[in-house]
């Protein structure tokens, strides 16, 4: 087993900071899970995911309110994690200068291990927003924002990648900061992916870009980058072909958009509509003779709507053509 831990400083009392671990709400700062059950000595915790599919399951070991738990935890959203031996988590919560201080240790197997030590970080950055409402109020929508010019991401526009993905584009939710849009490309199992960190998808992801291999767009207010978009011709985007068990066969000549990542201030704007209208003309313009998307059909939330929303494909002329669960087909034809 490896043991480490994360700190993180909050400017809100010791009993606000636990009541965010306790409370039975859906915690968006840790991976947007729900917690079903009591968190008092002895009990049993289970963790739904906004689809309502078992996360993860949790023994409390101890409590020590409001200071002080200890759970032991088996992760279930992966088979890789869920082969490990269950791991101990440790919350503790100290009182400091202006708020508290949290500390978040593990007890764990490889492959937690080195999920928590790639994402505690994150997740706590995460709940200091959940707190903060200094942190709160930077990223309040802007009342208005200036011209929207948008580019296309090519290896001499990588550090601005960089630079939206780094600071920018997962500000408002932290627990997503090692995606960096690997998604959309990636060929390894569901095992191999979930164990990913955000180092290895950073560099993976800009040596595609620097290769040529990714077909992605920025949009620009003021010279800064506020929104990205990835798209291309569907049968190079292997995470969406495998996500949504595409047949390659049947998207020749067939172009998708897969997502899209605006700065929570820039959101309400009309940069994601921009980004669409960019990307479905660069894929008319290279003779493809369709292009489609897969909006969520049950997720509002600015994360679940990371494919784009419905509404925004139906006002651009898109058309449903197949509906799952979960996703919406929609479809244009160019």
């Amino acid at each position: 087993m490896k043991a480490g831990s994360k700190q993180v400083s909050l400017p809100a009392p010791v009993e606000a900071a636990w009541a965010a671990l306790v409370s039975g709400e859906r915690k968006d700062w840790y991976y947007r899970l729900t917690p079903e059950g009591e968190f008092a000595s002895g009990n049993h915790i289970r963790w739904s995911d906004p689809a309502g599919k078992l996360a993860e399951e949790s023994d409390v070991v101890d409590v020590n309110a409001p200071r002080r738990m200890v759970l032991k935890t088996r992760f279930l959203f992966a088979p890789n994690f869920a082969a490990e031996e269950p791991h101990l988590v440790t919350w503790t919560i100290e009182e400091a200068p202006g708020g508290c201080r949290v500390d978040f240790a593990w007890s764990a197997g490889d492959v937690v291990a080195g999920l928590f030590e790639a994402e505690a970080e994150s997740m706590l950055r995460g709940l200091r927003l959940a707190l903060d409402p200094a942190e709160q109020a930077a990223l309040a929508r802007l009342p208005e924002i200036g011209d929207i010019e948008v580019q296309d991401v090519t290896p001499e526009r990588v550090g601005e990648y960089q630079s939206f993905f780094d600071d920018h584009a997962f500000r408002d939710y932290p627990a997503w900061q090692s995606c960096y849009c690997m998604e959309t490309h990636r060929t390894q199992s569901d095992d191999e992916w979930a164990g990913r960190t955000a180092a290895e998808n950073r560099r993976d992801m800009t040596s595609m870009i620097n290769r040529g291999e990714v077909t992605g767009l920025l949009a620009f207010v003021d010279g800064k980058p506020v929104g990205w978009c990835n798209y291309g011709e569907t049968t190079r985007l292997a995470g969406l072909i495998q996500r949504f068990g595409l047949q390659a066969a049947d998207h020749e000549g067939v172009g998708s958009v897969a997502c899209f990542v605006i700065a929570a201030a820039y959101r309400g704007h009309g940069v994601a509509s921009r980004l669409l209208d960019a990307a479905v003309d660069r894929l008319s313009k290279r003779g493809l003779r369709a292009v489609e998307a897969y909006p969520s059909r049950d997720d509002d939330s600015a994360q679940g709507n990371y494919r784009g929303p419905l509404s925004m494909y139906l006002r651009a002329g898109f058309e449903v053509f197949r509906e799952t669960k979960r996703y919406t087909f929609v479809r244009k034809v160019l």
